[in-house]
């Protein structure tokens, strides 16, 4: 049985107007139900998306992934993210979770990803053509209405009124790097590394 997401949209002031934006995609996850996904319908335009192509580096992306068995053709599922983080960091993360959940047949797991889109986290940009003077990880590309991040959470019922998130994932803190569980916080604005990219430059593109 194909999956059933739940979707809740929510609407943010963009430079004084008012726009809808995704807000999170829930789905139950179980070791036979994760098909059904598909690739992003190119002809649809998540809110804050321009361009795949430099400077902007945007991508349609999946709150529930392709391979989890989300649609890339509803709107209310897809995003816009920037290159690096779709992926490889969300790529990576719902590929763990897919394998996790495939070996354990017989858990019905809870698999939520809601997009944050808080107005102090849209960092001071530097001056691009074309950009914004904020955006998520300081990028001019990606400012409002993309989210700044997006918040996962990932955990099955051990017994009732106990969830228990079981992927552990490598964190930075003031300590250095640590291990950590619970709900997982990933960073919109990420490039993957064009630094000196001789097809970047010419374009005079941001990331390069």
């Amino acid at each position: 049985m194909p999956l059933d997401p739940e979707y809740k949209s929510t609407t943010i002031s963009v430079n004084g107007t008012s726009v809808t934006v995704p807000l999170y995609a829930k789905a139950k996850l179980t070791s036979t139900n994760m098909t059904g996904g598909s690739g992003p319908d190119q002809s649809l335009l998540p809110p804050g998306f321009i361009s795949g192509m430099c400077p902007q580096h945007h991508q349609r992306g999946h709150l529930i992934g392709n391979k989890l068995g989300g649609s890339g053709t509803d709107l209310r599922n897809l995003v816009t993210l920037t290159e690096g983080t779709n992926h490889p960091i969300m790529y990576e993360y719902e590929a763990m979770v897919y394998d996790y959940v495939r070996k354990r047949p017989g858990i019905e797991f809870t698999y939520q990803v809601t997009a944050q889109y808080e107005p102090s986290r849209y960092l001071a940009a530097q001056i691009a053509p074309g950009g914004a003077t904020t955006g998520a990880a300081n990028n001019p590309y990606c400012p409002m209405p993309c989210p700044e991040s997006l918040r996962i959470d990932f955990f099955y019922a051990e017994e009732p009124g106990k969830l228990f998130y079981p992927l552990i994932y490598r964190v930075l803190n003031e300590h250095g790097e640590g291990w950590e569980t619970g709900p997982l916080y990933i960073l919109n604005g990420v490039y993957k590394f064009h630094e000196g990219s001789p097809k970047h430059v010419a374009q005079g593109c941001w990331a390069s």
